[in-house]
């Protein structure tokens, strides 16, 4: 055992002294493990979701790892070579490999997030060449849809294949393109684009249309489809769909609500609709979808 690491006993909670980690609880955590292949500019260890638990903490000494999170919802702390950050939904942090470090969720408002943890110098030398190294919380909402995508590919196999690796390492490059262009892009393309993504984000369960955000927003529908469009690649139609989509599968596979009941949560005209457009962007009906999880 490493001299600089406390035991179990002087701590009072679970320690790993191979992996300088200490942690409070995680019954509330659910944990997608890879075997990796170091051979992989992208070696994945673990992706996973952390729901609400107040007695969730993780504390690391000497991270072995790159970690990179996503805020769903609630409240937490980060502490990150002895700097203090509070966290909120929309939050992304990303801790470097190397770093001591230790977050914990909000007694009161504790946060559900979304999580991979991976080594890569490769994303290393990217932070560094987009001017992001030393930076570590980044208040991006735009990114959950990207965290969304990981755990589905997760989802599906508990070792990731050369097609799936590829897969992770881009959407983790997607995320590190949306941190970056939110620092370095035009503030006032960003403030429009991202201004429109929250209100998108926050009406999941709920209709909006882009008319209603044009007027909400007090700009034309032309200007707003273009800023949109430059900034996350599609429309803000599209975006919603999508988003709503990423939700149902969220929903048939963490929940016992039927097909109808998703359909009406999420506000769609009716089931028929909906169990359509899925089967049109899935590739599958949501039933179907469901069979494939379990």
């Amino acid at each position: 055992m490493r001299k600089d690491t406390p035991t179990e006993e002087q701590v009072g909670h679970p320690v790993d002294p191979f992996k300088n980690i200490i942690y409070g609880s995680l019954k509330l955590e659910q944990k997608f493990e890879f075997s990796g292949n170091m051979e992989y500019p992208f070696n994945i260890e673990a992706i996973g979701i952390t729901r609400p638990d107040k007695n969730y903490f993780i504390s690391r000494n000497r991270s072995d790892y790159i970690v990179i999170e996503f805020i769903v919802a609630g409240k937490g702390t980060l502490t990150v070579n002895g700097s203090d950050y509070d966290l909120e939904q929309g939050d992304v942090y990303i801790l470097p490999a190397e770093s001591t470090h230790s977050y914990r969720a909000d007694a009161e408002h504790p946060y559900q997030k979304l999580w991979c943890n991976f080594y890569s110098d490769v994303f290393a030398k990217i932070q560094t060449d987009y001017r992001l190294s030393g930076k570590y919380v980044f208040h991006a909402p735009e990114c959950e849809e990207d965290f969304l995508r990981l755990i589905e590919i997760a989802t599906f196999g508990s070792r990731l294949n050369d097609n799936e690796w590829a897969k992770v390492a881009g959407v983790l490059m997607n995320v590190l393109n949306k941190l970056a262009a939110r620092e370095y892009r035009p503030e006032g393309t960003i403030a429009l684009a991202a201004r429109a993504k929250e209100l998108l984000d926050g009406a999941v369960f709920d209709n909006i249309t882009v008319e209603d955000l044009t007027k909400q927003l007090f700009v034309s529908k032309t200007i707003l489809t273009r800023e949109f469009r430059n900034m996350y690649g599609m429309s803000p139609y599209h975006y919603y769909l999508n988003k709503k989509l990423s939700q149902a599968k969220l929903m048939l596979h963490n929940s016992n609500m039927s097909v109808k009941e998703i359909s009406d949560k999420l506000c769609f005209t009716d089931e028929h609709y909906f169990s359509g457009l899925f089967k049109r962007k899935v590739g599958v009906p949501p039933s179907a979808f469901r069979k494939m999880l379990t």
